[in-house]
């Protein structure tokens, strides 16, 4: 029989590979005696003795009559001739067939699913840190850069929020404000004669008429557009404000979430345990992430919601699939704190009725007492005539305002992979040449039209992975 014989070919063992045609050396052989299909001894019948044939050149054989291709095993000199032994290659001899195979592919080379885990490549303790800039309308804005809204009690209609007014002011309009307030001048009335100003700032006392003062990291158009002269009880300030028409607002953070730094490996390591992202906003703190939202985008659009009374705010955390579509749509999480700071203001009074209830005191003991009673009713009513602080509301801390909003994301990196070699999740049932490169099949019981050896051989090798050349 004719046998081709191919010089310095080589391949993997478990692959498709066929060696080219054009290399094919045919040669004249005889079966040997009690010889086998699928691992056949043969004799060299021409004049390949040893003086002119080097057996190391010939490592691959085909044999046309039987469709079969074959390794070369070993080649035996005996009596002036050369035998050599085969032994059958399943894979190439029926790469046809196994082409043509549909099957449910574990792993490809040419072909993933980047959504499934693979855990072939374990983690290592290489973690990198990516801090990405988080935007703010409201990050770093000084005390003076920012609105006090005043809610005071006045005769004032327009613009009252059940018994209150709100006014909001910059910090040059604040302190014109608490000027007026402390300035003496509030108290001089010519329709006033009866009572001194200490006695008179003891019974009507401006700040009572204050019932709160918040301090906000935005801009006056955030409060309105109305202006009107600031009223504090009974007394028109001269002071120009906005009445607070807008008593709540919207704003919003955004940034873009990075992807792990080996994504192109596969999707999955932007998903815990290979990824954790953690979004700090001051004040709302830190906000993890859970991070199988990713999979809708790579948006983070968070709604901030204020009520420009309390300075209470509500941030609903979202994850969008564009810039061009942010929305709340895809709601994560949501979180409550106070982005407007408590403001405390103070006047220093003299209680001048207790002085005047303290000096009475005094002289009834000038009759009835001896004369030490008489000097500690003089020290009570001194003590009665020292200054005292009234206050309004009490200070809160702008530390939240100062710190930088962050999207701190940490990835756990995976070993290098070895995608010729071992290939790719893919999990889907695929003809097997519509792929390239390593193949690894997720059942054994395919058909084939070899010996019952030759299908279990076959079987086996894409079971445990192949290469489809």
């Amino acid at each position: 029989m004719q046998v081709s014989f191919y010089p310095n070919f080589s391949k993997r063992p478990n692959s498709t590979e066929q060696p080219p045609q054009a290399l094919a050396v045919s040669v004249q052989c005889q079966l040997k005696d009690e010889t086998s299909f699928l691992r056949p001894s043969l004799k060299i019948v021409n004049q390949l003795t040893a003086g002119v044939f080097s057996p190391d050149a010939f490592t691959y054989a085909y044999i046309p009559q039987w469709r079969r291709y074959y390794y070369v095993q070993d080649w035996t000199y005996i009596n002036a001739c050369w035998e050599c032994t085969l032994m059958v290659d399943v894979l190439a001899s029926f790469k046809t067939e196994i082409g043509l195979t549909s099957a449910y592919v574990v792993r490809s080379a040419t072909a993933y699913d980047g959504n499934i885990i693979d855990t072939l490549y374990p983690a290592n303790t290489n973690y990198d840190i990516v801090k990405t800039n988080v935007a703010t309308s409201w990050y770093n804005v000084a005390p003076s850069g920012g609105t006090y809204v005043i809610g005071c009690i006045n005769n004032q209609t327009t613009g009252r929020t059940g018994s209150v007014a709100y006014y909001a002011l910059n910090q040059t309009q604040l302190n014109s404000l608490l000027t007026y307030l402390f300035s003496d001048s509030i108290y001089n009335s010519s329709s006033i004669t009866e009572i001194g100003s200490g006695l008179y700032k003891s019974l009507f006392d401006p700040f009572q008429y204050i019932v709160s003062c918040v301090w906000f990291p935005f801009g006056l158009q955030s409060f309105g557009s109305t202006q009107a002269t600031m009223k504090v009880g009974y007394w028109d300030t001269g002071v120009n404000g906005i009445i607070v028409q807008a008593t709540a607002q919207s704003t919003f953070v955004t940034a873009t979430i990075p992807n792990h730094p080996q994504a192109s490996r596969g999707s999955y390591l932007n998903y815990a345990p290979y990824t954790r992202h953690t979004l700090y906003v001051p004040p709302f703190g830190s906000i993890p992430l859970e991070t199988p939202f990713k999979r809708i985008g790579n948006y983070l659009y968070s709604a901030v919601y204020v009520d420009h009374l309390t300075g209470a705010a509500t941030l609903r955390v979202s994850i969008c699939p564009s810039s061009s579509s942010l929305s709340e749509y895809n709601l994560m999480t949501e979180r409550t704190a106070n982005i407007g700071v408590p403001i405390q203001i103070a006047q220093i009074m003299v209680d001048a009725m207790g002085s005047v209830q303290s000096v009475i005191s005094g002289v009834t003991s000038i009759v009835t007492n001896a004369i030490g009673a008489l000097f500690g009713s003089i020290g009570n009513a001194v003590s009665s005539q020292m200054p005292k602080v009234s206050t309004s509301g009490a200070n809160g801390s702008f530390l939240n305002q100062i710190m930088y909003p962050v999207l701190v994301s940490e990835f756990s990196r995976i070993v290098n992979e070895d995608n010729t070699e071992f290939g790719r999740p893919l999990c889907q049932v695929r003809t097997i040449n519509s792929l390239s490169g390593y193949v690894q099949c997720g059942e054994a019981d395919h058909a084939f039209s070899g010996t019952k050896q030759e299908i279990d051989e076959i079987n086996d090798y894409m079971k445990a992975g192949f290469f489809y050349e």
